[in-house]
């Protein structure tokens, strides 16, 4: 079964981290996050760090739409320049 998470993907705050949503409200994706200030937790993202691979991780609808529409482009000019090799 092949699920569709349709875009905008949206980012939602949550204690201790972000989650981010597709554009129904699925829950798609959660990071955590710890307070800079918290002491011996080495390995645990900030919540500042939690905050940017949300951000980053909604952005991938729009990434993969602009590499789509590269593809495509390339494809279509490659089909040109062999018609007019031909």
């Amino acid at each position: 079964m092949i699920t569709s998470f349709p875009a905008p993907w949206r980012i939602v705050e949550i204690p201790n981290g972000f989650a981010v949503e597709d554009a129904t409200g699925k829950q798609i994706g959660v990071l955590y996050g710890r307070a800079p200030d918290a002491a011996g937790h080495t390995g645990i993202m900030t919540m500042d760090e939690a905050r940017q691979m949300a951000i980053d991780f909604a952005s991938l609808p729009e990434l993969f739409k602009r590499d789509e529409t590269t593809v495509a482009d390339a494809m279509i000019e490659n089909v040109k320049a062999a018609k007019r090799n031909k």
